[in-house]
């Protein structure tokens, strides 16, 4: 790329003016056809990469889209798969002329000190939206730090489209393929996604009549360890579940080793399901069922709705993709019909 190349060496290179430059690198409508292609072909032959400041000269946007979240505790993973959602973000933005800078807030901050930090990041990159991401979308305090200047924000789910309660749908499935004696093991990121799960399974089991969300229930998340000598308290008495919901992968994994140990045939003789997908449940033998949010489109469709609100002529912007279904059901060969004898 050849170095010192300005803007205006490619309006006068394309004998247009610097705001036909400006215009046409923030694909507004207003720009003929042939003023485009000269541009086009000038920015080619120079060899020119605008910046962020230049883009953002038609309009006063700065083109960015913040995204906000939280760091994981040292030792844990974090709590969603954050190279699937910058794929998917920077593809929804990409192809309209937006970039993506993530910020994170890192455990242990104090109240103050988050809002200080993301005050000062919204000071300096004056971005046009933001995205908060769990745990953050519940922080009323963040979100309003956000609107009062003036910057749309957003969720992984819309307002008009709340998100799904993974624990309770679960448990419907499972009560749809006749089991009632149904085990939970805790182990979402966000404590207020396990709140919520636990009580989505408890108000299904308690609906149908079961009495299985008194008695196999794991409400903190456990070690490996834990979760081993979990399942085979269990899993080795006369009753027992003949479905286990996990939050974790992980868990669901460890549930099957103890089943295998103990001669328990997964399916026939215990269903399992995760609240997360990952890589390792669709290889292993059975492959382990999941029903999980989609993050990484919920992500993008987010992405699309800021650009969409960013817009001065949002009517010349294809229109942003429909909202993804909160939930989606990998059903694999962990699930069948509860087994008669228990």
């Amino acid at each position: 790329m050849a170095r010192g190349i300005t803007i205006e060496d490619v309006a006068q290179a394309a004998a247009v003016s610097r705001q036909t430059v400006s215009r046409v690198i923030n694909r507004s409508p207003r720009v003929s056809p042939e003023a485009r292609a000269r541009v086009e072909q000038a920015i080619t032959a120079l060899g020119w990469v605008p910046s962020l400041a230049a883009r953002s000269m038609a309009g006063g946007r700065s083109r960015l889209l913040l995204v906000v979240f939280g760091g994981p505790p040292p030792g844990n993973e974090p709590a969603l798969p954050l190279g699937n959602l910058l794929l998917a973000g920077t593809s929804a933005c990409s192809a309209q002329g937006y970039r993506l800078l993530f910020e994170q807030l890192a455990p242990g901050l104090s109240p103050a000190a988050a809002t200080a930090q993301l005050a000062t990041t919204l000071g300096a990159a004056q971005p046009d939206g933001a995205i908060l991401l769990p745990p953050f979308d519940r922080n009323e305090q963040l979100r309003a730090l956000i609107e009062g200047r003036g910057i749309a924000c957003e969720t992984l789910h819309a307002a008009s489209h709340p998100p799904g309660n993974p624990g309770e749908a679960a448990a419907q499935h499972l009560l749809g393929l006749g089991h009632r004696q149904v085990g939970f093991i805790a182990g979402a990121r966000d404590p207020a996604r396990t709140r919520d799960n636990l009580a989505g399974y408890r108000r299904v089991l308690a609906q149908k009549g079961s009495r299985a969300h008194a008695h196999f229930v794991a409400e903190t998340a456990p070690d490996l360890a834990a979760t081993l000598d979990l399942a085979r308290s269990w899993l080795v008495p006369t009753i027992r579940p003949t479905a286990i919901i996990t939050e974790r992968a992980a868990s669901a994994l460890a549930v099957l080793h103890v089943a295998r140990a103990l001669k328990l045939a997964v399916p026939d003789d215990l269903s399992l399901i995760a609240l997360e997908d990952d890589p390792a449940l669709a290889t292993c033998q059975p492959p382990l069922a999941a029903l999980h949010e989609p993050a990484a489109a919920l992500f993008a469709a987010a992405c699309e709705r800021l650009i969409a609100q960013a817009e001065a002529s949002p009517a010349n912007l294809p229109e942003p993709p429909a909202l993804p279904l909160t939930l989606e059901l990998a059903e694999r060969a962990s699930l069948a019909r509860a087994p008669r004898t228990i």
